[in-house]
């Protein structure tokens, strides 16, 4: 009888082994909240209103989500770097938020000047 008892629970403990959520390595923890804090970030800026900074947010978005399927895949390094490319692309989004509006602002300023120049 024992040995039943034995070899039941003994399947019991792999099946759990099994259906047991994948662990994750604390770096690749580490690199994917630090992409979707940048993603976050980035979006509560302005990028989403300039067209150049949210097609890096898209971007940011989409490597997020391969990251976690290449999680899931086992595939740990892949899914790091592509959290790192998420976090780099989140950043460009946000400085191209607030380089773009600046640098229109400037080429304004620049054609103002020159129409003045030429208006005297």
């Amino acid at each position: 009888m024992r040995p039943k008892l034995f070899a039941a629970a003994l399947l019991s403990v792999a099946a759990l082994g099994c259906a047991s959520p994948q662990v994750i390595p604390t770096s690749t923890h580490q690199q994917r909240v630090q992409a979707e804090a940048a993603l976050r970030s980035a979006e509560n800026s302005q990028a989403p209103n300039v067209p150049e900074a949210a097609r890096h947010l898209e971007f940011a978005r989409q490597q997020i989500a391969d990251g976690e399927r290449l999680i899931q895949e086992g595939e740990q390094e892949a899914a790091e770097l592509r959290f790192r490319q998420a976090a780099a692309d989140a950043d460009l989004a946000a400085a191209l938020a607030r380089a773009v509006p600046l640098k229109n602002e400037a080429r304004r300023a620049s054609e103002q000047a020159e129409s003045i120049r030429n208006g005297q």
